[in-house]
């Protein structure tokens, strides 16, 4: 008897430094923003060498990106008649009423505007073209105020993440972790690791990998993205293995937990 309850002690206490490193493992596989080792990491600090920053690089404006513009005159309420329908209040009470009023940048890079007419957007930034409007509606209306904002600013993101799907954001800048947070976090399988980003351009189509783990993507260029990207999240081999075996390997050392405990509880009380 004392045999067979040593012998299940052992078994017990192997399982359970085997199912310690197996937690181990997948844990630091799903911790973001870490830092190398020796250093301290309690603090995070990079410096931008001069002429760089840590703000979200301009984007500049590609066919097929559709932008919601409202022009008025601050000084001279006749003039806003030029523009009353695309004005409309009505017209932007969600966001398919946004869209239907708003304007797509074509294969030639133009906007076409009533009144104004044709307007090259292309290879600008949303300040730069909405000064240009601004400066071409002048031409028209007294002292124009123009207001100008993408309205497609969409990230798809797929794979073992809580919540995949295609997300709309109202902003002129959005991080990878900004999509990441929408769709509710990875999975515990998703793979931290490799992370893989597909951006199509007119120009050029690009797969870009990052390692949302270390906290240097802070300082990559790829953390802020571009309308149209999709993010893949791909399992984590390790990960998911490790769970396979860590969950029979849980109930197994229980098992063996409350067998142990049985039998020493009959043994004790046979003396």
């Amino acid at each position: 008897m004392r045999i067979f309850v040593k012998r299940n002690n052992l078994i017990l206490f192997f399982g359970s430094i085997l199912l310690f490193f197996a937690s181990c493992t997948s844990q630091k596989n799903l911790m973001y923003f870490q830092q190398n080792e020796g250093i301290d990491t309690t603090y995070y600090k990079y410096n931008y060498p001069e002429g760089q920053s840590n703000y979200s690089p301009n984007y500049l404006l590609e066919e097929r990106d559709v932008l919601y513009i409202t022009i008025k005159s601050s000084v001279d309420a006749e003039s806003n008649k030029l523009f009353s329908d695309q004005n409309s209040v009505y017209a932007t009470q969600n966001e398919s009423g946004i869209y239907l009023n708003s304007y797509v940048i074509d294969r030639n890079g133009e906007i076409n505007l009533p009144v104004v007419g044709k307007i090259y957007l292309k290879g600008l930034s949303i300040e730069q073209a909405r000064s240009k409007i601004e400066k071409k509606v002048a031409e028209w209306i007294v002292d124009p105020v123009v207001i100008c904002k993408m309205v497609s600013f969409k990230v798809s993101i797929l794979g073992d993440v809580n919540r995949p799907g295609t997300y709309t954001f109202y902003q002129d800048n959005v991080s990878i972790f900004d999509v990441i947070s929408s769709a509710g976090d990875l999975t515990y399988y998703g793979n931290r690791a490799e992370v893989k980003i597909v951006r199509k351009t007119s120009k050029q189509d690009e797969i870009i990998t990052v390692d949302l783990r270390k906290a240097d993507i802070l300082k990559n260029p790829i953390y802020y993205l571009q309308p149209g990207d999709i993010i893949y999240i791909r399992s984590n081999k390790t990960t998911k293995s490790l769970s396979y075996f860590s969950q029979p390997l849980s109930t197994i050392t229980s098992s063996l937990s409350l067998i142990t405990t049985i039998f020493t509880l009959v043994f004790a009380l046979k003396k």
